[in-house]
């Protein structure tokens, strides 16, 4: 109970939904993250899917949090790798001939 106050009380964003989830799913989560970026994930993630607790244990030992960061990096860089000029992408080259 003391390290669930010591970690959200200053989180003002997250003690509002803090609420909404099972005491279970609140130490399910503040048991298995590592950083602060996870624990919002997780309670977001579990709100969002109205997760039971067994459900947001197994979406937490399948490292969903990490496979998310993983896909959102690879996004990134495909995303510096397109053109930055687009007004000829789409531009057949017969037509242009």
């Amino acid at each position: 109970m003391k390290q669930f106050y010591e970690t959200y009380r200053e989180d003002t964003k997250v003690s509002a939904l803090l609420t909404q989830l099972t005491w279970t799913n609140n130490l399910l989560i503040l048991s298995s993250s590592k950083s602060q970026e996870e624990r919002e994930f997780y309670i977001y993630l579990s709100i969002k899917g109205k997760y039971s607790s067994r459900e947001l244990e197994r979406q937490i030992q399948s490292g969903v949090f990490e496979r998310t960061m993983l896909a959102n990096k690879k996004l990134s860089a495909v995303m510096r790798e397109l053109p930055q000029d687009t007004n000829n992408v789409f531009k057949d080259s017969l037509l242009c001939s």
